[in-house]
């Protein structure tokens, strides 16, 4: 079932087709700032359910809802898919370091790990996937910016597709200048192919950021626990 889709003018200024053009040859296309009003009820909804994990927070968050269906950001989907897409997830997580850990509650629910979250790694959410990211927080260098090598969603070779994870050497290496940490403020937006190898870098302060994962054709994933979990996460 296609998408209800809210007609609420956020990105005015974006270009549809230059983001999936990018997003094609890149992996990643950013730039774009969620306004101060959404983005304040983002945070206000984040400040009550004060959780490391929260598992599809549009499900009762109306600002989150609303982005997930936000006209401009679904036809970015659905031209980089050429086909309707669907909205397989969203997330809202938190990476808590030092005395900030206080704040939240004991884990009661955790999701496993297949891999380092700060080692380079891939994701095959299906065929073709979008996932939309958001800062909630500045994100500087000490702050765990995401970072993710370009152009590494297109042909792979079968070693990079026996082989999720490669070692920071190894991406130095091999792709060097292609690496790029990805900085903003609060409210920075990105579009991000997660096939592209990509990571969270070291995190010495406190970081909330959105997902919001566009898939073709895969199902739902199972209904998760609200997670209180200190797990760094990209």
């Amino acid at each position: 079932m296609p998408l209800q889709i809210d007609k609420n003018p956020l990105f005015p200024d974006l270009d549809v087709d230059k983001v999936v053009d990018r997003i094609n040859a890149m992996g990643y296309s950013n730039g774009i700032t969620l306004p101060e009003k959404e983005l304040t009820e983002i945070l206000e909804y984040c400040e009550k359910n004060k959780i490391v994990k929260n598992w599809n927070p549009h499900k009762d968050c109306k600002a989150i809802d609303k982005l997930s269906r936000n006209a401009a950001i679904v036809e970015v989907a659905r031209k980089y898919f050429g086909a309707e897409p669907l909205l397989w997830l969203t997330e809202l997580r938190w990476t808590v370091v030092g005395p900030d850990k206080e704040n939240f509650p004991t884990s009661r629910y955790r999701e496993p790990n297949l891999y380092d979250v700060f080692s380079f790694h891939y994701d095959a959410l299906d065929y073709k996937s979008l996932t939309v990211f958001v800062y909630l927080t500045d994100v500087k260098l000490e702050c765990g910016p995401h970072v993710i090598i370009e152009g590494t969603h297109r042909n792979k070779s079968l070693k990079e597709l026996t082989n999720i994870v490669i070692s920071d050497d190894v991406a130095q290496k091999k792709y060097g200048n292609k690496i790029k940490f990805l900085l903003g403020n609060k409210g920075s937006v990105f579009f991000e192919e997660t096939s592209a190898y990509h990571k969270a870098a070291e995190c010495k302060k406190t970081r909330l950021i959105l997902k919001m994962d566009y898939v073709l054709r895969r199902k739902a994933p199972p209904e998760r626990g609200k997670s209180g979990s200190d797990e760094n996460l990209d």
